[in-house]
């Protein structure tokens, strides 16, 4: 006769009809359950996946930015500066005028994106 384990906990059971047997298997299964949403949930949501993206590009291009100025002679570092000086203000202001508009220009861009898209892929099939 062959000996029976628990799935949740690896030990010998007596009796696979066990009542505890049974609710430890229906926990294990809930939690891997929770765990499946959970995942499915984080790659549904598309507005978190395109913070995450848009994200990672600000910093690849604030990483590429500040390697370009470190190579650049001293004259040009500090007019940079300058520059940036100058121009943050500004750029706080259009910010804060844009923020109610937001999802606007996100949707605008992306219309954008998606035209350019399709005008090179037929470009593309005349080529061919």
């Amino acid at each position: 006769m062959t000996e029976h384990t628990t799935p949740a906990e690896g030990m010998p059971a007596d009796d696979p009809k066990d009542p505890d047997v049974i609710r430890a298997d229906i926990e294990r299964t809930r939690a891997e359950l929770s765990e499946t949403v959970n995942q499915l949930t984080d790659k549904l949501n598309v507005k978190s996946q395109a913070a995450d993206k848009v994200s990672a590009a600000k910093q690849a291009v604030s990483d590429r930015a500040a390697k370009a100025k470190a190579a650049a002679p001293p004259q040009v570092q500090n007019a940079l500066d300058q520059a940036g000086a100058k121009a943050a203000p500004i750029a706080r202001q259009v910010s804060a005028r844009a923020e109610p508009h937001r999802s606007k220009i996100i949707a605008a861009a992306v219309v954008g994106v998606l035209v350019l898209l399709i005008i090179r892929r037929r470009k593309g099939g005349e080529d061919a």
